[in-house]
């Protein structure tokens, strides 16, 4: 337990969630989690400094990310060429600038959504105060509910530490791919409703450039052979 408590492990939380900003395999989550399922039911004081160390980090490497992102602008280095990352950064970026602070704050639970959302804000010239307003939300409230997750499996399982791990860290892989799947609909059905409004104009423009049968352009079409039915 002195171990867990120990300022190097607190240093070691820190610099996992700067680094997991930027490169998603890392596990920050799962050590915050793991950490506090230790500590939770024999040193709760210790989830205070835990969670503060968390939020810190998790905003810091935040915001290194989306300067790289501003740094970067329109190019694409060869490590952000891969499919998947591709992908990710592409659906980020249309979806920027219509839910940038709830995008900010929701992707923080997505591994690599995480990432794009934060370099796509930098890359599309994204409001520097309204990013740092949203992920610092996004960091307190990232390590709070970390926290609590691995706080309440601590407690009902403090006998089982192994069996509290195992569930906090399901628990919280399984909320992140929830809200990936939750965003990623929402963000299908704006897309798909703004295709649709932008066509219906199109359409109604394409209609009105039809002749009326009565009209002079109809009987020059019927001169000129056009079978208008």
């Amino acid at each position: 337990m002195a171990t867990v408590e120990s300022p190097w492990i607190l240093l070691v939380v820190l610099m996992l969630c700067i680094v997991d900003a930027a490169f998603p395999p890392v596990p920050s989550e799962s050590v915050v989690i793991a950490v506090a399922t230790v500590v939770a039911k024999d040193h709760p004081e210790a989830l205070l400094w835990l969670g503060v160390i968390a939020a810190v980090g998790a905003f810091t490497g935040d915001q290194i990310v989306f300067r790289i992102g501003r740094r970067l602008g329109d190019r694409r280095p060869k490590w952000l060429s891969g499919r998947r990352v591709s992908k990710a950064l592409a659906w980020a970026t249309h979806a920027i600038d219509r839910s940038g602070p709830i995008l900010i704050m929701t992707g923080r639970f997505v591994p690599v959504g995480r990432t794009a959302v934060n370099l796509a804000a930098g890359t599309t010239g994204y409001p520097v105060r309204k990013f740092t307003i949203a992920a610092a939300f996004a960091a307190v409230f990232w390590s709070a509910y970390s926290i609590a997750i691995g706080a309440v499996f601590g407690h009902v399982f403090g006998n089982h530490p192994l069996l509290a791990l195992v569930l906090g860290i399901a628990t919280a892989f399984v909320i992140g791919l929830l809200v990936e799947i939750v965003t990623s609909r929402i963000s299908g059905r704006r897309r798909d409703a703004k295709a649709a409004s932008t066509a219906a104009p199109t359409d109604a423009g394409d209609a009105g450039t039809t002749a009326a049968p009565g009209s002079p352009d109809s009987a020059r079409d019927r001169e000129e052979g056009v079978d208008l039915r």
